[in-house]
């Protein structure tokens, strides 16, 4: 198995220097993804950005291998005390180095240290390397939330409150 380069480095999006680049990573996770979202909300979030994922509410971290940005993972607010782990997308050249893990640990971090209590997501059925992931970072099935879609399933995970805006 490859190791995290020893030259990792996860921060959160600083805007707008980093709105560029924020932009360019959404865009290679939507590419990817095959997210079927209009092309006019990607150009409508984009344009907004930071937006939803600005400060206190939610947070955009990048990921990056020395110079070479890699990864992007944000969260934003759903509602009062629960946020949404939404876009989380590593290069491919970089897969399989525990990077999306990274990301997902700050995230998780991050939002409970806003007061958020739980953190959801969605994430395709048949997506079993993430879902995977997802239960090692302890994500479980929410059967309370119904999915966007068909063919999503929902995730959520507890969070511990120290006090904020979630």
């Amino acid at each position: 198995m490859r190791e995290v380069p020893q030259r990792l480095a996860v921060g959160e999006a600083r805007w707008p220097e980093d709105r560029a680049l924020v932009e360019r990573l959404f865009r290679d996770y939507v590419a990817w993804s095959g997210d079927a979202s209009s092309p006019k909300a990607l150009e409508r979030e984009a344009s907004r950005l930071p937006g939803r994922y600005a400060r206190p509410h939610g947070c955009v971290l990048i990921a990056h291998a020395g110079p070479d940005p890699v990864g992007v993972a944000a969260y934003r607010r759903r509602r009062t005390g629960v946020c949404e782990l939404t876009r989380l997308y590593v290069r491919p050249a970089f897969r399989g180095l525990h990077i999306a893990e990274e990301l997902v640990a700050g995230l998780t971090e991050t939002a409970a240290e806003a007061g958020y209590r739980a953190m959801v997501l969605e994430v395709g059925e048949s997506m079993t390397i993430a879902r995977d992931l997802y239960a090692r970072s302890g994500f479980v099935p929410d059967r309370r939330g119904a999915p966007s879609r068909p063919g999503l399933v929902v995730l959520r995970r507890a969070l511990g409150r120290t006090g904020g805006p979630g």
